[in-house]
């Protein structure tokens, strides 16, 4: 059981995709009625923490304080980009993949907000980076910031989301402590499913973007 609600993120992921695979188009032609309504529960969930109403809610802090929720829908965002070009599921995906990024930012403010006072303190700082990375590629994600952008500016920009994946991956998979008093590094014994997804996003970003790449360059080439 302990392993299911560690990793509750991943098992969330595909009952995700199920749900935007059929009424993704709904959520593309109403992005912002999502987005406030994400921020608006996003808000209720910081109230309710103990440092202000302390509501206990468990379901809520469950899903939305540990961070589960974001890190399903970061995940449909991570892999839509290594899916196979023009599969339903890579369509899909697609269609809503900035509204994704946003919601899933969203949903992170409550679990963000909750550890801050202990990523300051140095414990597992690689989230709060990751964080603040996250903070203009999202900005950027909105369709009016974008147009206003030269596209190869918002393309190298958006690059740094590798940097975010590597860094949400150690923060997830690893305990890590800089504390001057209490330094560590140790391997978190519930992170296999963590491991498993970076080799997988890995096979499947050699399968379906790298190799299909090395082949156009080559019929590129002057014989």
């Amino acid at each position: 059981m302990d392993f299911i609600v560690r990793n509750l993120g991943v098992f969330i992921a595909p009952i995700l995709f199920v749900l935007i695979y059929f009424f993704g188009r709904h959520i593309h032609r109403n992005q912002y009625k999502y987005e406030i309504a994400a921020f608006i529960l996003a808000n209720i969930v910081i109230l309710i923490q103990p440092r202000f109403l302390n509501i206990p809610i468990p379901f809520l802090n469950l899903l939305i304080t540990s961070g589960h929720l974001s890190l399903a829908i970061f995940l449909l965002v991570i892999f839509t980009g290594v899916l196979k070009k023009n599969s339903k599921a890579k369509k899909a995906l697609s269609l809503v993949r900035g509204e994704l990024a946003v919601i899933g930012f969203i949903f992170l403010l409550p679990h963000a907000f909750a550890r801050l006072a202990l990523a300051l303190s140095g414990y597992n700082m690689s989230g709060l980076f990751a964080f603040i990375i996250l903070i203009p590629l999202v900005v950027t994600s909105f369709m009016v910031i974008r147009k206003k952008m030269n596209p190869k500016h918002w393309k190298n920009l958006h690059k740094l989301a590798y940097v975010a994946y590597i860094l949400i991956y150690i923060h997830l998979a690893f305990n890590i402590s800089s504390n001057p008093n209490n330094r560590f590094i140790r391997f978190d014994t519930y992170a296999l499913l963590y491991h498993l997804i970076l080799v997988t996003y890995i096979v499947l970003r050699v399968i379906y973007v790298t190799v299909p790449n090395l082949k156009k360059k080559k019929e590129k080439k002057p014989a």
